[in-house]
């Protein structure tokens, strides 16, 4: 049977943070981004795809707390200084990226998607670096902020209530 449809893109991204185990404050020190691109046409637009793709799973993943009106399943954030996307302050130290050039078959110039894979893979690198450096806690949703890791520092439980923060 033909393969139909997009290709698949692949990609991988490796994180490295400072975590200060008082504050629950985390910097993202470096930041590498790798994608199974097809056949690169445009090399720094490329480059800034993975970058600002992993930006925004960075975003995702450990800033923008999206809060439900628990009544009608509504968003009860009204601005964006309410859930607040990434900017220059709190992008990597040091990004790095590389894109593997070889051609696909199934596509007519050799290419594949290459803006969102490094979302997924980006935030997934996050919750593993902090994970990392918390002895191999797990959380169970995101944004994981400052308030979830003093509460798993210092053994409280994490609250799970509507419009309800960690702070016990």
């Amino acid at each position: 049977m033909p393969l139909q449809g997009a290709p698949a893109a692949f990609a991988a991204a490796f994180i490295e943070i400072e975590l200060d185990l008082e504050t629950g404050k985390y910097v993202v020190i470096e930041y590498v981004g790798v994608a199974d691109c097809g056949t690169v046409i445009h090399p720094s637009g490329l480059e800034t795809q993975i970058k600002s793709g992993g930006i925004q799973g960075l975003s995702v993943c450990g800033l923008e707390r999206i809060v439900y009106d628990p009544q009608n399943g509504l968003p009860a954030n009204v601005g964006f200084y309410q859930a607040k996307p990434a900017t220059y302050l709190e992008s990597p130290l040091r990004l790095k990226v590389g894109g593997v050039n070889q051609p696909d078959p199934s596509s007519p110039l050799g290419t594949k998607g290459i803006g969102e894979p490094l979302l997924g893979c980006a935030g997934s690198a996050l919750l593993c670096a902090i994970s990392d450096a918390l002895g191999g806690h797990v959380f169970n949703r995101t944004p994981v902020v400052a308030d979830m890791i003093i509460n798993q520092v210092a053994g409280r439980p994490q609250s799970h209530g509507p419009l309800q923060t960690n702070c016990q």
